[in-house]
């Protein structure tokens, strides 16, 4: 059985705007720390499967789920039971190192770009509620920062990699830190725009899945949001 959006979702989404997936491989990861357990789990679940059931009708070639401590990841997943198994395997545990995760696997994409120059381009999709906890040498920033300035200097086209943050739950110290990753980091370092983020602090709000979907690789999106296209 195929991913199916559900009721709670939009039924008015942008095909033209979505069907810039197809070009993209679409990664999921997952925040599972202990600050997840409980209620926020069961949104990030939501998300995580609202979110899949729309991107997968794009990319053919199936999505991929990471969580940012577990080593549980699943591959080429198509269908809504999948999403279902690979989630239910998880527990929320330990801390919050994002750029750790963040690292291992832009290291890999950008070595098998290295190899293949016309590799498909690559979306991450972070669901997390809060700041992370990394050391200095793999604090989100600098992570992204250094990718940022890889892809650069080989002349890498601008939307080969792109990051999304989705942060659910009202954390105001993670709100401002996942928004200077947003707004700060290609006016402070001078770097290619690789960064979006969307909050979702009400989980009865429908996601705006044009938005979280493709605000890290449509800088208009990015920028003015799903409302943008159609003004």
């Amino acid at each position: 059985m195929g991913l199916k959006p559900s009721r709670s979702q939009p039924s008015r989404i942008s095909e033209s705007a979505l069907e810039l997936l197809r070009n993209f491989q679409t990664i999921f990861i997952v925040d599972d720390s202990r600050s997840m357990k409980g209620e926020l789990w069961k949104q990030a679940g939501k998300a995580l499967q609202d979110l899949a059931a729309v991107a997968s009708e794009y990319d053919t070639e199936g999505l991929e789920i990471h969580f940012i401590n577990s080593p549980v990841c699943a591959k080429r997943v198509k269908t809504a039971e999948q999403v279902e198994l690979v989630f239910s395997k998880v527990t929320p545990t330990n801390s919050t190192p994002i750029g750790v995760k963040l690292q291992s696997l832009l290291k890999a994409y950008l070595s098998a770009l290295k190899d293949n120059p016309r590799l498909k381009r690559v979306s991450y999709i972070v669901i997390t509620d809060g700041a992370p906890t990394d050391r200095a040498e793999t604090e989100p920033e600098l992570v992204i920062l250094n990718v940022a300035k890889e892809l650069d200097a080989r002349n890498a086209l601008l939307t080969q990699v792109g990051i999304q943050f989705v942060q659910i739950g009202s954390n105001t110290a993670a709100t401002r830190y996942l928004e200077s990753l947003d707004n700060n980091l290609k006016m402070k370092h001078n770097i290619r725009d690789i960064v979006d983020t969307t909050f979702c602090s009400n989980p009865n709000k429908p996601l705006d899945m044009i938005k979280i979907l493709t605000g890290g690789i449509n800088r208009r999106v990015d920028e003015h949001g799903s409302k943008g296209l159609f003004t």
